[in-house]
This record gives structure tokens, C-alpha cells and sequence, in this order.
């Protein structure tokens, strides 16, 4: 009896998905293992006009940069767009926290700059590498609902900004989970504004859409 209780236990470990409690109450559940995931994203930025050649206040952002309550941007001369897919691993603890790395590459279209030119630039692609740790909660309904712990930190690996490290306050995403714990999905499901910080001094309000499919890896 006690080695088929152990038994059942390590089955539902390996599948990524552990109920706890009793039967008689609702029973909290932690995801557990590593996942592979992929999936895209597009931004929207909001980065504002200057009257001079750039940011006067690097780290900062500028006054009227942003987004009003609509979500349309203050300076709509100044927006632009930038789409991304990114591969990489999450690992989730069953103490509800968990951490993520991975890579993508982005283009970025041309923005149309204001009557200041800033920012003005060429359309580009690159690449760079992020990580983050997190903190999730699994409902009863097995959908789940995490939420960064701290900045997603990146460095930049290739294009124009080659060298550059960032940092990103990305909002809450929700997930749902397969039957057998082995699929996760993620994604934005309400629009929020979000602000990316580059060490050159830039500091840019964006509104982004993600999408994530997270696949259980054979390492238990």
C-alpha cells in the first residue's frame, strides 16, 4: 500500500502538475520541472518628442512619452512597432516561484519621427538574450497566473544596439495547463503599459502583446 501511494506520487511529479491537500477541501496545485518554450510578441512604443537631438535626461523617460487612457500614444508622430519570437527554458518550483532564459530576435520598423527627428533611425533586426524569475499561482480552474519578480534582464547580441544590456517591468501573464501537465500556455489578456530601459540612456513606455507555448522536458 505504501509503495503504491509513493508510486502515484512520483507519477504526478513527473508530469509537472502536483495537487496537495485532501480530498474533502480544495486542493492547492504548483507546477514542478522544466519547460521549452517559444512564441512571438509585438510592441508598441510610446517613446515621446524632444526638442533637441535625443533623451536630455538619460534613464529617464520623456514627459510626454506614453500612453493615454485609451492607449493610444501621447506622441502618435513618434510610435513605433516591433514584432519578436523568442525560444527558451522556464523552470517552475512548486513553491509557487520559478526563473526563465531564452534569446529572440526582433525587427523594428521605421518610425516616423517628429518635427525634432527624435527617435529617428533605419528599420533593423537583432537578437538578444533575457531571463527573469517569477512567482504563479494555479486556480482551480487549472489556469494559472504569474507575475515577475524583479526586472527581465537582457544583453543585446546583434543590430544597431549590439552591446547594450536592458531591463523590462513585463506585466502579469495567464496561462492555462493540459490535462496531463505537460503543456502550458501564456499569454497578455488585457492590455498594459510597460517600460524598457536600455543602458545607452533611453527609457521607453511600450504596450506588448505576448503569446507562449511551454512544452515539459524529459529531465525528472
Amino acid at each position: 500500500m505504501r509503495g503504491t501511494f509513493a508510486a502515484s506520487i512520483s507519477a504526478l511529479c513527473a508530469i509537472g502538475l502536483v495537487h496537495w491537500g485532501s480530498a474533502e477541501a480544495a486542493s492547492p496545485k504548483t507546477l514542478k520541472g522544466e519547460y521549452a518554450f517559444t512564441g512571438t510578441a509585438s510592441c508598441l512604443f510610446a517613446p515621446g518628442s524632444d526638442p533637441g537631438p535625443g533623451n536630455p535626461t538619460p534613464g529617464k523617460a520623456l514627459p510626454n512619452s506614453g500612453f493615454n487612457a485609451n492607449f493610444q500614444p501621447l506622441v502618435n508622430a513618434t510610435a513605433f512597432v516591433t514584432s519578436f519570437s523568442v525560444e527558451g527554458v522556464t523552470v517552475f518550483n512548486n513553491d509557487g516561484t520559478g526563473t526563465f532564459k531564452g534569446t529572440s530576435v526582433s525587427l523594428t520598423e521605421r518610425p516616423t519621427p517628429g518635427p525634432t527627428g527624435y527617435p529617428s533611425f533605419p528599420a533593423s533586426a537583432s537578437s538578444n538574450t533575457f531571463e527573469g524569475s517569477f512567482t504563479y499561482v494555479v486556480n482551480s480552474d487549472d489556469s494559472f497566473d504569474t507575475q515577475m519578480a524583479g526586472l527581465l534582464t537582457g544583453t543585446v547580441l546583434a543590430g544597431p544596439r549590439t552591446g547594450q544590456t536592458t531591463s523590462v517591468d513585463r506585466p502579469p501573464l495567464t496561462g492555462l495547463i493540459s490535462k496531463d501537465g505537460n503543456t502550458l500556455t501564456l499569454a497578455s489578456v488585457v492590455p498594459a503599459v510597460e517600460t524598457v530601459t536600455f543602458s545607452n540612456g533611453d527609457v521607453w513606455p511600450r504596450i506588448c502583446h505576448r503569446s507562449r507555448v511551454l512544452i515539459k522536458m524529459d529531465k525528472d
